[in-house]
C-alpha cells in the first residue's frame, strides 16, 4: 500500500483532515460524482477504477494548494477497521452512518500474492466494485446514497483504499 492508514494518523491529524475535506466537497463535487454515476461509472468497471482515482487527485490537489501536504497521499481506510470517530460525519439525523464498523475484509483475494488471478483490470475493477458497494451498504446513511456519498468524509478515504489496491495491482503488472 501507497497511502498513509488513516487509523494511524494522531486524532487531532484525522479531525483537521475531516475538516478539510468537507471544505472541498461543494456542491459541485457532489455533482461531479452523480454526473458520473449517471454515465456509467458504477457499471464499468475500468471507469470506475479512473474515475475515482481522478476524484481522489482532485481533492489531493485542494489539500496540496490550501498546504495541508501531509495529506498527500491521501490516507487510506481500511473498512476491516472502524471509522475513526473524528471520520463519523454526519452523526445524527437520517443521513448519519448508521454502521461505524462496517468489518468488510477484503483479504485474501486482494492481497498482492492473490493478484494474479485478476488477468486484466476489468476482472479487478468488476471484484472491487463487488466490495466497495458492499461496504457503502454496511456503512448506510449517507455513504447507502450514491448522489450524497462524497459529502461523509470517510467516503475519501475509503477510495483512497481502493485505489491503493489497484495500485498494487498495476505495479506487479509491470514486473510480470
Amino acid at each position: 500500500m501507497h497511502r498513509p492508514n488513516l487509523n494511524d494518523l494522531p486524532e487531532n491529524e484525522r479531525a483537521l483532515l475531516a475538516r478539510q475535506i468537507q471544505r472541498y466537497v461543494t456542491p459541485d463535487i457532489v455533482n461531479i460524482h452523480w454526473n458520473a454515476v449517471l454515465s456509467g461509472a458504477h457499471n464499468d468497471p475500468a471507469m470506475f477504477l479512473t474515475f475515482h482515482r481522478d476524484l481522489i487527485s482532485g481533492l489531493e490537489n485542494f489539500l496540496s494548494d490550501q498546504g495541508y501536504t501531509q495529506f498527500v497521499p491521501l490516507p487510506a481506510w481500511n473498512p476491516r477497521n472502524p471509522i475513526p470517530e473524528e471520520f463519523n460525519i454526519p452523526s445524527t439525523g437520517p443521513g448519519r452512518l448508521r454502521n461505524l464498523n462496517p468489518d468488510v475484509n477484503f483479504s485474501p483475494e486482494f492481497d498482492q500474492e492473490n493478484f494474479n488471478n485478476f488477468g486484466t483490470e476489468e476482472e479487478l475493477g468488476e471484484a472491487l466494485m463487488t466490495r466497495h458497494n458492499l461496504v457503502h451498504a454496511r456503512i448506510g446513511g449517507i455513504m447507502n446514497n450514491t448522489r450524497l456519498a462524497p459529502l461523509a468524509p470517510i467516503f475519501w478515504p475509503f477510495h483512497g483504499f481502493i485505489d491503493d489496491i489497484w495500485r498494487d495491482w498495476q505495479e506487479l503488472q509491470l514486473k510480470i
